[in-house]
């Protein structure tokens, strides 16, 4: 499997993870405590689906290389997103594989959809955009990644809508072969906290 498709699975099986259990259902703000995670969740996926799309990296033949990336991408159930950062890569000078990566980006959301697992849409604008960063590693089949989102959105779904400011952290430790292991995402959303840690199978 690719290194770089391993990568965005990775972070989709951690987000779809952290979504699952139990949650409060006390309103904080115009969000329950359910909604502003599901929230959180489709921002998240936006940032995953900026690094599949951002294209085929195409790797010069040396171990350390940049790639500009600034494009406009589709969102999954209507609207766009600006995206502008940077890829930074490592590979194995004797191997050629991948092992490090960091993907920065700031992203506009442009009557962007996305929906949660449990079926919850939100429309995303920018309010005025979210600045995401992850680096992934690897050794072998062990693949581990940090990274977070910042920034502001406006936000509606059927029965609501809001601006809100959001800081969101994750971390993944997996592996490739098997796709299992732990995860944890956890920040603020609309001045909703909240916190997931888990095994992703």
């Amino acid at each position: 499997m690719n290194r770089m498709h391993v990568r965005g699975t990775a972070l989709a099986m951690l987000l779809t993870a952290a979504a699952c259990g139990d949650s409060a259902t006390d309103v904080v703000s115009d969000l329950s405590q359910a909604e502003a995670e599901a929230l959180a969740e489709v921002v998240a996926g936006t940032v995953v689906s900026t690094f599949d799309q951002q294209g085929p990296v195409a790797a010069p033949a040396r171990a350390t290389f940049s790639q500009q990336v600034n494009f406009e991408a589709p969102c999954e159930y209507g609207g766009t997103m600006n995206v502008a950062g940077e890829l930074d890569i490592v590979t194995d000078d004797e191997t050629e594989e991948l092992t490090s990566l960091e993907y920065t980006v700031t992203q506009v959301h442009s009557g962007c959809v996305g929906e949660s697992q449990d079926g919850l849409r939100f429309t995303l604008d920018g309010a005025p955009n979210v600045t995401a960063n992850f680096v992934a590693m690897t050794e072998g089949d062990l693949i581990s990644m940090d990274g977070s989102y910042s920034g502001g959105v406006d936000w509606s779904t059927d029965d609501k809508d809001g601006t809100c400011n959001l800081s969101v952290e994750f971390s993944l430790e997996m592996n490739a072969g098997t796709e299992t292991g732990s995860a944890s995402m956890s920040g603020t959303v609309c001045g909703v906290t909240f916190s997931r840690s888990l095994t992703v199978t």
